[in-house]
């Protein structure tokens, strides 16, 4: 991890720590943001680089496709990752202990597209299970954006609905993908990286989800991370990319 934190040059902005600090007694839900190739931002949440606020116990929930691959099992459970299905989901928030994830998963990278570098497209605007169960444990949300992991690797992979439906199926996207020195699924170029932690949502435990609430709070969740975006993309070089709810 320290070793990742160098070769990133990894820079973290937290807008309110004291804001998070008041929430230290609940699991507070950090949504990062964008998924690109690979999320491999959210290492910054990792316990190891005390980056976060009472962070000690944190952990990465990601694809189950994951840990069904033995290599990538070992190497992912070592970096503190854990399956994102709904059991491990809601063990946390009952736990009260914080985690971080990508909503708009493997589907954002079949929305990449090399011929408009200046869009950055996040697959959100149906995902809203992970709002539905911070409202029935009322946990925090705290929209994170990850500056320039885009362009940190190459890819090909088919297109085509046929595509997506079978990454949604098989919770990852058929692709290769090539980083430093063009080396297949080898490590990112190096390009320096910057985690910016947002405004933590205030979200009511609620004894019956309704979907109007739930729509409320996406909807809200939504417009806070493209605020966050927009307060922060001049000063990290992105003045002229822009920002496509998918």
């Amino acid at each position: 991890m320290l070793r990742a934190e160098q070769y990133f040059g990894l820079r973290t902005i937290i807008e309110d720590e004291e804001a998070l600090q008041k929430h230290s007694d609940k699991a507070i839900i950090y949504a990062f943001s964008p998924h690109d190739m690979l999320p491999f931002g959210v290492f910054a949440f990792n316990p190891i680089l005390n980056r976060v606020p009472n962070g000690s116990t944190m952990h990465c929930l990601m694809t189950s496709a994951i840990f069904n691959i033995p290599f990538l099992k070992h190497v992912y459970t070592w970096v503190k990752g854990k399956p994102v299905d709904k059991k491990t989901f809601m063990g946390k928030l009952h736990q009260n202990s914080s985690f971080t994830f990508c909503p708009g998963g493997v589907q954002e990278v079949t929305l990449l597209d090399k011929k408009r570098p200046d869009d950055i497209v996040l697959y959100l605007r149906n995902r809203k299970g992970f709002i539905k169960l911070a409202l029935s444990t009322g946990s925090p949300i705290v929209p994170v954006f990850g500056f320039n992991l885009d362009g940190t690797f190459g890819y090909w992979f088919p297109r085509g609905a046929l595509i997506e439906k079978l990454s949604r199926m098989i919770g990852f996207l058929p692709v290769i993908y090539w980083g430093r020195f063009g080396v297949p699924f080898g490590i990112p170029h190096p390009k320096r990286l910057t985690v910016v932690v947002g405004l933590p949502i205030d979200v009511p435990k609620m004894g019956e989800v309704t979907n109007e609430k739930i729509d409320e709070y996406h909807q809200l969740f939504v417009d806070e991370l493209i605020k966050l975006f927009e307060r922060h993309k001049h000063n990290e070089g992105y003045g002229n990319k822009r920002l496509k709810i998918a």
